[in-house]
């Protein structure tokens, strides 16, 4: 066996797996916001992993403790980033046994690249962790951006898809440890390349499935965003429509009004034509239509939704402060705010009318900022991820179009929920 009967190096080996692994999962997860209970995680699996490591490898031999590595070391690595990431379970078990895969592929692969080419323990000793490094550079700069905004617009089959790298990593197991360890077994340098080759193959599958799945969602988006702008055009169209339909009435009024006091003035009475004239110009007294701001899209999508609030029952209150050139494209912003009105509407349309109210600010300095808080029923529960749960079909769509409005642009959004009151802040 190489490197044989060297049992500080096999340890050394071990451990820059260890920690290779855990930097590759980190650099495609999104973690917590808790930084000090993370380290602490960490640590102590760090902690864990070392001291197991030695004793076994000391009392049990290196092939023993590499058999019982998946229950004594993979299982509790999953659990303590699990405990430190911010996604669901099955997504991180799918993420996580990738990465195991993906290490075992390397540790096993640097070394029979040594043995082939002769190397020592010196060449293995630059090799290893130059592998790993390379690999968590590759995730973080390339490939973390694409993982995460296709993880977090496809929700499900994370479970299904995870007993791929499961099935995998049991299956190399078994073929690099028994009945000997695979520097020892003839045959496994063919059946590691084929598995290899297999591995490929599937991992491309994966990704043309999630590719498509991603795809898809987007073109829903785009979608919604296409009848958002037709509602907003037909209802551009009936504004113009009564209006139009104002302007006729008021010029019929006017003539009715000039008849009127033409009959007053041929009869000489003055005072009736004072009364008159100040009891129609009480009569034509229409509030004008409120404009939000500059941008046409924005501004029918908060007239549409805020006046829906209104005729719901709701009592708006708005202090709205838009730039004259928005930071973002005005449709996706519009987009945005009529996911967190709808949402806001909904929740106020299941209290009674008395207590249904909705906050809505905006400011563009010093940076962009809205708000949306309205008043709301029972406890809301927050996920893993920070975000409002709900166990009602078909909802949830709404937030998650938000979050990944501000995943795009690197938002800063938060959701909170206090005396009766829900909240969104978002911050560009």
């Amino acid at each position: 066996m190489i490197f044989d009967n060297n049992t500080a190096y096999q340890t050394y080996r071990i451990l820059v797996s260890i920690f290779g692994t855990l930097g590759m999962v980190v650099s495609v997860s999104r973690l917590k916001k808790n930084k000090r209970r993370n380290l602490l995680l960490v640590g102590g699996y760090a902690v864990y992993s070392v001291i197991f490591s030695v004793l076994c490898i000391r009392f049990f031999g290196f092939l023993p403790f590499l058999r019982s590595a998946i229950v004594t070391i993979s299982a509790p690595g999953v659990i303590v980033t699990f405990l430190i990431a911010d996604e669901s379970l099955s997504r991180h078990v799918f993420c996580c046994l990738s990465e195991l895969l993906l290490s075992l592929y390397l540790i096993v692969g640097v070394t029979q690249l040594t043995a082939l080419f002769g190397g020592g323990t010196v060449t293995d000793t630059l090799l290893l962790p130059a592998a790993y490094l390379a690999v968590i550079l590759l995730e973080v700069f390339f490939l973390r951006n694409i993982f995460l905004n296709i993880a977090d617009t496809v929700s499900g089959g994370w479970g299904i898809l995870a007993m791929i790298p499961c099935s995998f990593f049991l299956l190399v197991m078994v073929l690099a440890l028994y009945p000997a360890h695979y520097t020892q077994n003839e045959s496994f340098p063919m059946l590691f390349a084929l598995s290899g080759a297999v591995l490929l193959i599937v991992y491309y599958a994966i990704f043309q499935y999630l590719w498509l799945q991603y795809r898809y969602r987007m073109e829903e988006q785009d979608r919604d965003l296409l009848r958002l702008q037709i509602t907003n055009i037909r209802k551009q169209a009936k504004d113009a429509e009564r209006r139009a339909e104002e302007v006729r009435n008021a010029r019929r009024d006017i003539r009715q009004v000039l008849s009127a006091v033409a009959g007053f003035a041929e009869e000489g009475d003055a005072n009736a034509i004072l009364d008159y004239i100040k009891e129609a110009s009480v009569r034509s007294d229409t509030p004008a239509p409120v404009r939000y701001c500059d941008d046409p899209i924005l501004n029918a999508t908060l007239t549409a939704y805020l006046g829906r609030a209104e005729r719901s029952g709701i009592t708006v209150e708005q202090s709205l402060s838009f730039p004259e050139t928005l930071p973002v494209d005005s449709a996706e912003l519009a987009i945005c705010f009529s996911n967190a009105l709808e949402n806001a509407i909904n929740a106020c349309e299941m209290l009674p009318e008395g207590q249904r109210k909705i906050v809505i600010r905006c400011i563009h300095k010093p940076q962009f900022m809205f708000e949306v808080e309205n008043t709301c029923r029972g406890r809301v529960s927050f996920g893993r991820n920070g975000l409002p749960q709900s166990h009602r079909a078909g909802h949830g769509i709404g937030t998650r179009s938000i979050t990944a409005f501000c995943e795009k642009y690197n938002a800063f959004c938060s959701f909170s929920a206090e005396d009766g009151l829900f909240k969104l802040v978002i911050a560009l």
